[in-house]
């Protein structure tokens, strides 16, 4: 069995592009897909619904339930999920459209 590379303890990541903060996991267990998310601050509200509609074929929405003890751990959403689900819900990370850096 592998050793894990160290520093890989946290899930927490950064973008290796604009520097946000950013959540990285696999999540399922049959079929697993590496999510990546952005990591708002615990108390900011993101509500399913926006979510959802925001939300594209290849933009999956991810349920995140903050515990008071263990890890952070994503949740995959399905469309039985509930409307009025207290959790944040988060979509894939996606950097901002970087400026133009030429004058011409």
């Amino acid at each position: 069995m592998a050793a894990r590379p160290r520093g890989s303890t946290s899930p927490q990541q950064r973008c290796p592009a604009c520097r946000a903060p950013l959540l990285v996991q696999w999540v399922g267990h049959t079929a697993a897909l590496q999510a990546r998310v952005d990591l708002p601050p615990a108390e900011e509200p993101r509500p399913y619904g926006p979510a959802a509609a925001a939300s594209t074929p290849n933009n999956l929405v991810w349920c995140l339930p903050r515990h008071a003890h263990g890890p952070l751990r994503l949740r995959w959403t399905t469309g039985r999920h509930p409307p009025d689900c207290p959790h944040q819900h988060l979509l894939t990370h996606r950097c901002p459209p970087a400026e133009p850096t030429t004058l011409f």
